[in-house]
Order: C-alpha cells, then structure tokens, then sequence
C-alpha cells in the first residue's frame, strides 16, 4: 500500500482505532453521524437511518459546502438514508441493470471514475465528499495484474489495487490545484477476519481483527508534524473532528464522538473507551448478540461464554480470563450496562 503508506508518513496515523460494530451500514452511519448504533439507530446491513438523525454531510451542506458521495457497494446505497446531505450520491452500480441485488458492487476503478468526472465539473468553492471503496471485502477476486501479483493471497490482491485507486483520488486533486487545500480523512469501517481466531470474514465477532480499523488523517497546513497516535480511539470520534478541522466545531453539538484534533496535534494521549456491538449473530442465524468494552488494556465481550482479554499482555486474544479475574470482569460487565444505558438515552 505505498499510497496509504505515503499519507500516513506524512500524516497522522492512529495505530489503536476501532469501529463500533463488524458491519457496513451501522459503522458509516457512525462515522457520517458522530452518534454509536445505540443511539441512531441502525444496527444491523438493510436498516433505515431514522430521518431525524443528522449527518455530516447536512451539516457541511447547510455551510455552503457542495457535497458528493461515490459509493461502490449495495451495503451503502441511498435508500438507506446516508443520501441526505450530499447535492450528489452516486451508487448506480451497473447501468445495464435495472434492478440491484444484495450483492451488487463496482470495483474501486468505476467509483473513481465517477468522482473524477464530477471534480472536473465542480467549482473553486469549498466541497465535501465521501468516495467510498469495497475492493478489500469478499469474495475476494482482485483483477489483474493484482491477481498474479498475490497468487494465493486474494484479500491482498484487492487491498493493494485499492491502493491504486487512493493514489488516482489523491492525484486528481492534485491535477485538479487543491490537494494543499484539502483534508484527506482515510478510514475502514471495520476489519477482516482471515481465519486467525474463528472467522472468515466480519460481522459474527468481537476480536480485534474485524473490529481495529486503519485511521489516517492528512493536510500539510491542518496537521503539519506527522505523528502516530497510540491511544484508542474510535470512528464516532471521527464527524467531530471533521468539523473541527474546518473550522465548525459547534456544529458537534449532540455528537457522542470526541474531536480527535488535539490528539492529533500531541496536546491529548487519553485512551477513549470502546463500546462495540454486532447483532448480526442474532438476527441473521438466532445466535445471540455480542456487545462489548474496551477500556484500558481491558477486552470484555459479553456473551453465552463471557470473554476478558488483557490486550497489552495478550494482543491476539488467546487468553480467556473471564474465570480467574472474575473482579474484573464483574466490573466491566457493569461499566458496559451503564454505557449501554447513557449512550441510548
């Protein structure tokens, strides 16, 4: 990934960033809102962002900003609500098709494509706008030469011709004489499990494979010294600390987020709590939910088979220690109730 890997050198990388939940609508609905799935609404892939809910994008367009969406997965499409706010969402998928499948994406090449041409058309005024890519997702089937060059490493294939399509972004807008004037926001909505634990995939778990996400923000002028964060940090945080780095922070009002700007700049290192959910378990196959905290170097999940993981000990999860640190656990089961309750109130 030399494109991300250049914006991160130059940049601000946070290297302990989570999403709320392993799912792609409730997780963007997130990053658009600054609110956790408690509290908007979606909890689940196929769920209505409720129209009272304010996102980013209404926000930036009610201060004059022209706004744009590029989205390249069903997950995603406008008639789940993530529409309102943007002048333009583009998520026609396939012009030779009428209707839209569950399963119905473009490769990153096409939604560049479309961005590109609408940069071309847009004035010198101040703009907004969310391209989304969903290469790096299964089925994993990169094209070539992506495919030829990670033989028998797919997920990789589509992660590095992903990369491709970042740089075209960032190269267009460079063309285009406004790179130095904008604020590049890269965030993953959630991870990927490859096997390591239990899952293929995402959406099942709450292991930090699917739910540590990669974070970068980037303009030489906003965030001069490049930095890597250690503190945990989440993509609530994210909507705040947009418009704070545009210069709109009341704007956040209501947002359950913090602004990541101080952290960003060095004048902040507190580790944020973590609250994360996935109710896909339940009511895609009658399993039961999985909620859960992180909050120090504590993992707790809430489960049939309640797990505590110590993650500066054990980062990759491989000790359970619900049983012999019942004290513990017992007080991050109450933490995450009380969370729970504050955070849907």
């Amino acid at each position: 990934t030399p494109r991300l890997d250049g914006l991160a050198a130059e940049g601000i990388r946070f290297a302990r960033a989570y999403c709320p939940t392993p799912l792609t609508l409730p997780s963007h609905c997130t990053i658009l809102s600054g609110l956790h799935p408690v509290a908007h609404g979606v909890r689940n892939n196929g769920r209505d962002l409720a129209p009272g809910i304010r996102t980013l994008a209404e926000i930036l367009k009610g201060q004059g900003f022209a706004t744009a969406a590029f989205v390249s997965s069903f997950s995603v499409d406008s008639r789940f609500g993530l529409g309102r706010g943007f002048d333009v969402y583009d998520d026609t998928f396939s012009t030779q098709s009428p209707l839209k499948s569950a399963n119905a994406e473009r490769r990153a090449e096409e939604t560049f494509a479309r961005f590109s041409g609408w940069l071309d058309g847009a004035s010198g005024g101040r703009f907004f706008a969310w391209v989304h890519f969903y290469d790096p997702h299964l089925p994993y089937d990169p094209p070539s030469p992506y495919k030829e060059e990670a033989a028998g490493r797919p997920y990789d294939g589509e992660i590095a011709y992903m990369d491709r399509y970042v740089g075209a972004v960032l190269d267009r807008l460079k063309d285009k004489g406004v790179l130095d004037r904008t604020i590049v926001f890269v965030a993953g909505d959630h991870g990927e499990g490859l096997g390591d634990k239990a899952e293929v995939g995402h959406g099942v778990f709450l292991y930090e494979e699917t739910l540590r996400v990669p974070l970068i923000f980037h303009n030489r002028t906003v965030f001069p010294k490049p930095r890597v964060v250690e503190s945990v940090v989440r993509l609530v945080d994210l909507a705040p600390t947009v418009l704070e780095a545009v210069g709109l922070a009341k704007e956040s009002s209501g947002m359950q987020g913090r602004s990541l700007v101080p952290w960003a700049r060095g004048r902040q290192d507190e580790d944020l709590d973590v609250l994360a959910e996935t109710l896909y378990p339940r009511e895609n196959y009658g399993w039961s939910e999985l909620v859960g905290l992180v909050t120090g170097p504590w993992k707790f999940i809430q489960a049939p088979k309640a797990e505590l993981y110590d993650l500066v000990r054990d980062p990759m999860e491989t000790e359970n220690l619900f049983a012999s640190s019942s004290a513990k656990a017992g007080e991050l089961a109450k933490k995450l109730e009380q969370e729970i309750v504050r955070l849907s109130a």
